[in-house]
């Protein structure tokens, strides 16, 4: 009897071989994917170094192109003194004021009525009107005027206003001649008040102004030397026109310096002369007057942001 081979167990074989060549073929397929996609990403790598690496070589030429062209108009220390100081900067050594680094505005309603060219007869007639109201001024004083009336700047003092500097002549040619004529004239002033009251000034304001028609040639070395040493100028944003020859009445001084003030936009800073008699009649109903407008006034000290004129162009 013949016995015939079992068919089955080849099929089955070759089944299992056909699932193991799929499995490989599959694996092979993975790894091939895996390496394309490890190869694109490894070019995307160049490339985008390649990017970076010329971006950086851009802006290493820019810099170098800027440092180049600054150091092509920087003087060469080798042939300059600049660092040498001006002859009027080392005039009067012990005339500066350590300066306040957080100057700041005024909170709003805030007036300062500020009085130059004093003291004068005038000047104990607006000190009483302000003790009366609980107000505080500003005096920019002229040192020729101090002797005889030391005791107005005691009491300007005492009373809690503050004593600035005009100046000492209020010669307008001599003092604006040059940067070492205004030193010795301001020198005088601050000396001269400092024997008065017993206060050295930290603040000043230029006789008319800190550009006017006598300080053209000489006002920007003038301003870089006092701020150098410290003090603040102020000029001012409103005026009572009491500098003008001709009588004013008490009405015309008040609305004179109250529409003034409503026109300013920032700082309201008067400029007044203690010397005008009208002016001194005037500053009690003045002072009346602002309150009723809701606002006070007070001393400037160089914490105030100051308020100057605009250089010409």
């Amino acid at each position: 009897m013949r016995y015939r081979r079992y068919s089955g167990y080849r099929s089955h074989y070759r089944h299992r071989r056909m699932q193991i060549g799929d499995i490989i073929r599959l694996i092979l397929i993975v790894l091939l994917v895996a390496l394309i996609g490890y190869g694109t990403f490894m070019v995307y790598r160049a490339v985008h170094a390649e990017v970076m690496l010329a971006d950086l070589k851009k802006q290493n030429e820019l810099l170098t192109q800027t440092v180049e062209r600054y150091t092509a108009v920087m003087p060469d220390p080798a042939l300059t003194d600049a660092a040498e100081p001006m002859t009027y900067q080392t005039l009067y050594p012990e005339m500066k004021v350590t300066p306040i680094p957080d100057v700041k505005t005024a909170k709003k309603g805030t007036v300062f009525l500020t009085f130059e060219g004093g003291p004068t007869r005038y000047t104990p007639e607006i000190l009483d009107a302000l003790k009366k109201s609980g107000q505080h001024a500003t005096f920019f004083v002229e040192g020729k005027n101090i002797a005889g009336n030391e005791a107005t700047l005691k009491r300007m003092v005492n009373e809690g206003h503050t004593v600035g500097i005009r100046s000492f002549s209020g010669e307008y040619k001599k003092i604006y001649a040059s940067p070492e004529a205004f030193l010795e004239d301001f020198h005088q002033a601050y000396e001269a008040v400092y024997a008065a009251c017993g206060v050295y000034p930290t603040i000043f304001r230029f006789p008319g102004g800190s550009v006017n028609r006598y300080s053209q040639q000489t006002y920007q070395p003038i301003i870089a030397e006092m701020l150098r040493r410290g003090f603040l100028y102020y000029d001012w944003s409103a005026s009572a026109n009491d500098a003008e020859s001709g009588e004013r009445t008490i009405t015309e001084v008040t609305q004179t310096v109250l529409t003034g003030v409503q026109k300013t936009k920032n700082t309201p800073i008067v400029v007044l002369h203690d010397s005008a008699a009208d002016t001194a009649r005037a500053m009690g109903n003045l002072l009346s007057e602002l309150k009723k407008a809701g606002y006070t006034c007070e001393a400037l000290t160089n914490t105030v942001r100051p308020v100057t004129f605009a250089y010409p162009n």
